[in-house]
């Protein structure tokens, strides 16, 4: 008996009248025997256990907001350790922060997906038809990748989990480089939209795991990160056609119950996160229609995200694909494609974006980003990406920076067992 990493296997219910079309999670551990993957439900049980490890690496003490808009005051979350975050006391002797501090549930994912690979190459197609092997390889890629460039956008500097340079410390871009092959592999092999098990094209499994457009949005992020925005405009006007307009699909994670209790049912919800009044009014003039996706409160002196869909966490919304566009078309100097694409982008924004020159396009494109990605948890990366940290988070001069200040300082389980040391920035406030 061989058995690999306690891993979640979990039950794939998909019930919508007489089609299975919709998922819920059941995590449970238990160990598995060799020879335990003989059939394709089962294997797809080791995939969604990778997306339950994503879940809980992005939700677990609201990890995401802490990560994104809480860190910069955008949005509050009803927690104590949410002010010692937006005050950047990072390295704070609390429970909660030092938890965030770890990445341990990354490198799950990591895991998880490097075992799924495994089990794809020896499962024969008596187990796996060509559909199938396709799509939980490209899910195991996607998920690879995901988690490395949360890695680097998080802590920068960060070691491989890969088999031929275990342990091996990678720079920045380095990390990212793999990221971004992972997802060009994944970008291959995945379909537009996911088949149920009656053989139907479905939205609700499609939103909730990788697909095409997901992983298309991913690679293209991760292009723009590294500087290539060259790539990045080829990658998405090659694949965003008028031909593919009808199978674009959003992707987020699915929220249920987790057998950890840090992971919220509900990471949104009204109770819990909200803008403070001030800051969304600066963020929102006045005549700027999208206010309409909040709730305003005056008496409560705060505004909540109107949430449309209380079982999925967007992460990478088809909203984001034309500020993607323009992103590309801008950092390419094609700045009259990049204004088309970010008018599109900005509907019921109050500025005339018509206007814009190349020198200010990118104050504007991060304008909008702020505006339309709120409670994604991207709003850090963008500042990283855009060299604007210092003017969105006031506590780090332009040498904090240098030193490392944007990133997350490592936890101590973090830096044990590799060559890694704490960034100078953070290692001057131990």
């Amino acid at each position: 008996m061989k058995f690999f990493r306690p891993i979640l296997i979990l039950v794939l219910l998909l019930n919508l009248s007489s089609c299975k079309d919709s998922l819920t999670i059941q995590p449970d551990n238990r160990t598995v025997a060799d020879g335990y993957y003989d059939s394709a439900q089962k294997v797809e049980q080791a995939v969604i256990g990778g997306y339950v490890d994503l879940r809980r690496a992005l939700l677990a003490n609201h990890a995401f907001l802490m990560y994104g808009e809480a860190r910069t005051g955008d949005l509050k979350v009803a927690v104590d350790f949410q002010q010692i975050v937006s005050d950047q006391k990072l390295t704070a002797d609390q429970r909660y922060v030092k938890q965030i501090s770890d990445w341990g549930y990354f490198y799950d994912v990591i895991r998880d997906a490097n075992n799924l690979l495994d089990i794809i190459s020896k499962a024969d197609n008596k187990v796996l038809n060509a559909y199938q092997r396709n799509l939980f390889k490209g899910e195991a890629l996607a998920l690879k990748s995901i988690s490395y460039f949360y890695l680097a956008r998080i802590w920068s500097d960060i070691p491989s989990a890969e088999k031929n340079d275990f342990g091996k410390v990678f720079t920045n871009k380095q990390a990212v480089i793999l990221a971004s092959n992972f997802a060009g592999e994944a970008k291959a092999i995945l379909p537009w939209m996911l088949i149920n098990d009656d053989g139907i094209e479905s939205l609700a499994l499609t939103r909730v795991r990788f697909n095409k457009t997901a992983v298309t949005s991913l690679l293209a992020q991760e292009q723009l990160w590294l500087g290539k925005a060259g790539d990045a405009y080829t990658l998405l006007t090659n694949t965003f056609t008028a031909s593919t307009t009808d199978s674009l699909s959003t992707f987020g994670l699915s929220l249920g119950a987790d057998r950890r209790t840090e992971v919220p049912l509900l990471p949104l919800a009204s109770n819990v996160v909200s803008v403070p009044l001030d800051r969304f009014n600066a963020i929102y003039p006045a005549t700027d229609t999208r206010r309409s996706m909040y709730n305003i409160s005056a008496g409560e002196n705060k505004a909540t995200l109107v949430v449309t869909e209380a079982d999925v966490l967007e992460l990478l919304p088809l909203r984001e694909i034309n500020l993607l566009l323009a992103e590309a078309a801008w950092s390419s100097s094609r700045l009259a494609e990049a204004k088309i694409y970010l008018i599109k982008a900005a509907t019921g924004a109050a500025e005339d974006y018509s206007t814009l020159t190349q020198a200010n396009f990118g104050d504007a494109l991060l304008k909008e980003r702020r505006r339309m990605l709120m409670g994604t948890g991207q709003r850090v990366f963008d500042l990283i990406r855009l060299a604007k940290v210092t003017v969105f988070i006031p506590a780090f001069t332009a040498a904090d920076v240098q030193k490392g200040a944007a990133y997350w300082p490592l936890s101590a389980n973090s830096l044990s067992g590799n060559s890694l040391n704490q960034n100078s920035y953070w290692l001057s406030k131990n």
